[in-house]
């Protein structure tokens, strides 16, 4: 009972944090629901382009149209492929939704609120997985799987599985949890960063925040790889996480203020001007 209960924690805890936080931002930093939506979107965006890519190459890989990588040296492959293309789609659909909101989307304000959406709706995803899932497992459960039309292989495997998700410790659900906290500032600090590199039209902004992501995600496929342990693992993630949005938040807020000074001088500038 105690386990059904941390999924059930967990589950709305990934649907409402999201929520919570764009409101929060959105009223602290009096943007839109709009800028929001538009992280959505470019997260939704990305993964139409990441996901078919990287399906295409485990396909390739598996069939041979690729060679084959030594064993050994696999957990470092998958750790550095994964990691680029993650930052790759990702960055560049973030700076298309800066490109697309012109004016609209250069504030660090904008950037928070872009960064809260693109990671929020994962979040939001996880969270009605987790609770589907936990209604599916306690639906077959319930039920008597020897009277399910499947072939006896498929009714064992079935079997495992329901057995092996109740056998879940009961605190790995809150660990999901906290994994959506760090992915959430993750992505925050990556929207700040492409942010800055449109703003100030610096492209080693860009390229920092690809290398960031994509170091980000091949050091946990790898630490996955490796055994890591899952609480420890979720530590070290928090940790990076905020320690770069901390940093990140820093450049962010001065990048802003010099923005709004430069903007106040053009606008006394045009007041002022003669007309002719």
């Amino acid at each position: 009972m105690l386990l059904i209960i941390m999924f059930v924690l967990a589950g709305i805890f990934n649907v409402l944090f999201p929520i919570l936080l764009g409101w929060w931002i959105i009223r602290k930093h009096k943007t839109s629901w709009k800028l929001f939506g538009v992280g959505v979107l470019t997260f939704i965006g990305s993964q139409i382009f990441h996901l078919p890519v990287v399906s295409g190459l485990t396909a390739a890989f598996q069939s041979g149209a690729l060679p084959h990588v030594n064993p050994s040296f696999a957990p470092f492959f998958n750790a550095i492929v994964l990691g680029l293309l993650a930052g790759l789609f990702e960055e560049t659909a973030r700076w298309v939704g800066y490109k697309l909101l012109k004016k609209q989307g250069d504030s660090f304000g904008a950037s928070l609120t872009l960064g809260a959406g693109h990671g929020g709706v994962e979040a939001i995803a996880v969270g009605f997985v987790v609770l589907f899932t936990l209604i599916s497992m306690i639906s077959l459960r319930a039920m008597d799987t020897g009277g399910l039309p499947l072939p006896a292989d498929q009714l064992a495997l079935a079997q495992q599985q329901v057995t092996a998700y109740f056998a879940t410790p009961w605190h790995l659900p809150l660990a999901g949890a906290v994994e959506r906290i760090g992915a959430v500032a993750l992505h925050i600090t990556l929207s700040i960063m492409v942010w800055l590199s449109f703003s100030k039209r610096k492209a080693l902004w860009f390229w920092g925040a690809v290398l960031y992501h994509a170091a980000v995600d091949g050091l946990t496929v790898l630490a996955v790889s490796f055994g890591m342990g899952t609480w420890v693992l979720e530590a070290v993630f928090i940790l990076v996480a905020f320690g770069g949005l901390y940093l990140v938040w820093k450049e962010g807020k001065k990048a802003d203020a010099e923005r709004i000074v430069l903007e106040s001088k053009a606008n006394a500038f045009v007041e002022v001007a003669p007309t002719t």
